[in-house]
C-alpha cells in the first residue's frame, strides 16, 4: 500500500486489489473512524462526518485508539466546534468506554464483519482472547494459506472459527487476517488500555438456551428497555428477532402503539406478551 506500506490483496474472483492495514492506513482512517463511533458500533454522539475529517486532517488522531487521548484545548480549536461542544464530546467518548463485545467487534472494520456476524462470534466466543485465538488458529496448519478454496479436511482444522453461524471461509480468512496483523491488535490493546471494556459472559450450549430456534418479534414503544436492550436479551437467550410477524414466530413483545404486527399476531394466534410480563418472565430481579 502507497500509504501504509502494508501488504495488499487481490481475490481471483475480484476486480480491486486491497490494502491489508486496516485500522492503520491513513487512506482508510476517516471511513475507519465513522464507522467505529456510529450508532451500532460505539456510538459516540456528536463525532460526526466533518469534525472526524478535521481531525484526521489535522493529525490528532492516526488510529481509532487516539480518540481516547483527545484532549479539550485541541478539539475546541476545530473550526466550529466550541468549548461547550467540545466538551460534550469528550463526555460522549468517555460514556462510550462501556460497550459490548459485539459492538466493539463490529466497530473494528473487519471487512465482511457486519452487525449480526459481530453478535455471532461475541455469543460463540464469549470473549475477545477467545475470538483471536480462533482467528489466529484459522489457517495455521494451512500448506497454502492463500488458496480461495477451503477442502473439508482443512475446514476440520479450523473448526472452531467456522462454526460460527454467518462465518464461511471467506469471511474466516479476513477474520484471521485482521487478528493476525500485530498492528491492528496493538490498536485493540491501546483501546482497552484507554478503557473500553464489556462484559464477557459464559458460552451456553444451544441446548442451555432457554428461547433457542424460538424467532421473537418486538413491536410498539417499549418504556422499560430500549428496542436494542430487549433485542440484545433475546439474542442473548438463543432467540432469533424479527422484523416481521408470520406462523413460525414463536412470540410477539407488544408495547404501546403495536398496529399491524400486534394485528397479525392475534390473527396467527401467537402468543404476546406486553414489556411489562416480558421482564417478569426472562428478566428476573
Amino acid at each position: 500500500c502507497p500509504e501504509c506500506q502494508s501488504p495488499v490483496l487481490r481475490l481471483e474472483d475480484e476486480a480491486v486489489t486491497r490494502c491489508t492495514g486496516g485500522l492503520l492506513c491513513s487512506a482508510q482512517l476517516k471511513e475507519a473512524i465513522k464507522h467505529f463511533v456510529s450508532r451500532k458500533a460505539m456510538d459516540v454522539d456528536g463525532l460526526g462526518d466533518k469534525i472526524v475529517d478535521q481531525l484526521v486532517e489535522e493529525r490528532l488522531i492516526a488510529t481509532v485508539a487516539d480518540l481516547y487521548s483527545l484532549e479539550l484545548t485541541a478539539l475546541s480549536g476545530l473550526e466550529r466546534l466550541a468549548e461547550k461542544s467540545a466538551s460534550n464530546l469528550l463526555a460522549a467518548l468517555e460514556a462510550s468506554k462501556s460497550t459490548t463485545l459485539a459492538k466493539f467487534i463490529y466497530g473494528l472494520g473487519i471487512r465482511e464483519v457486519g452487525e449480526t456476524t459481530a453478535k455471532n462470534l461475541a455469543k460463540h466466543f464469549g470473549s475477545l482472547p477467545a475470538i483471536t485465538q480462533a482467528a489466529r488458529n484459522y489457517n495455521s496448519e494451512y500448506k497454502n494459506d492463500a488458496a480461495d478454496n477451503i477442502n473439508e479436511l482443512e475446514l476440520t482444522k479450523s473448526q472452531a472459527l467456522i462454526n460460527v453461524d454467518d462465518v464461511g471461509p471467506i469471511v474466516a480468512k479476513h477474520i484471521h487476517a485482521f487478528f493476525s496483523s500485530e498492528r491492528n491488535v496493538e490498536v485493540v490493546n491501546v483501546l482497552q488500555s484507554a478503557g473500553v471494556h464489556w462484559d464477557d459472559f459464559d458460552v451456553k450450549s444451544a441446548d442451555e438456551l432457554p428461547l433457542n430456534g424460538q424467532t421473537w418479534v418486538l413491536t410498539g414503544s417499549l418504556e422499560t428497555l430500549t428496542r436494542d436492550q430487549a433485542k440484545a436479551h433475546l439474542e442473548s437467550l438463543g432467540a432469533k428477532v424479527a422484523g416481521s410477524v408470520s406462523k413460525k414466530t414463536h412470540c410477539v413483545v407488544a408495547g404501546p402503539g403495536a398496529g399491524s404486527k400486534l394485528a397479525k399476531a392475534e390473527s396467527l394466534g401467537v402468543e404476546v406478551l406486553d414489556e411489562q410480563a416480558f421482564i417478569e418472565r426472562f428478566l428476573p430481579l
